[in-house]
C-alpha cells in the first residue's frame, strides 16, 4: 500500500525530475566545454601542421589528427544524447504542470 498521500508522491516526483533536468544542464555545459577545448586542439594541431609538417613525421601526424577528430564526433554525440534527454524531460516537465 502507498505511504505517501498522492500530493507528497507528486511533490517528490517534481523534484526528482528538476533534479534530473538541473544534472543534465551541467552535463550539457560540461560538453560543451569539452567539445570547445577538443575543437581549439584540433584548429591548433592543423596550424603547427601546416607550419612544420615538412619537420614532423607524416603518419604520427595523421594517426593524432584522427584521434582528435574520432574524439570530437564522440563529444558531440554524447553533447546529442544529452540534449535529447534534456529535451524529453522538458517535455515531460511540461505534461506534468499541465
Amino acid at each position: 500500500m502507498n505511504k505517501h498521500p498522492k500530493s507528497v508522491e507528486h511533490t517528490n516526483s517534481s523534484e526528482n525530475t528538476a533534479e534530473q533536468y538541473e544534472s543534465l544542464v551541467q552535463q550539457e555545459d560540461e560538453h560543451i566545454e569539452r567539445l570547445k577545448t577538443c575543437t581549439k586542439l584540433i584548429w591548433d594541431a592543423l596550424t603547427i601542421i601546416s607550419q612544420k609538417a615538412s619537420a614532423l613525421h607524416m603518419e604520427t601526424v595523421k594517426e593524432a589528427a584522427d584521434h582528435l577528430h574520432i574524439m570530437e564526433l564522440d563529444l558531440r554525440r554524447e553533447l546529442f544524447k544529452v540534449r535529447l534527454k534534456k529535451s524529453i524531460l522538458a517535455n515531460k516537465m511540461k505534461q506534468t504542470q499541465a
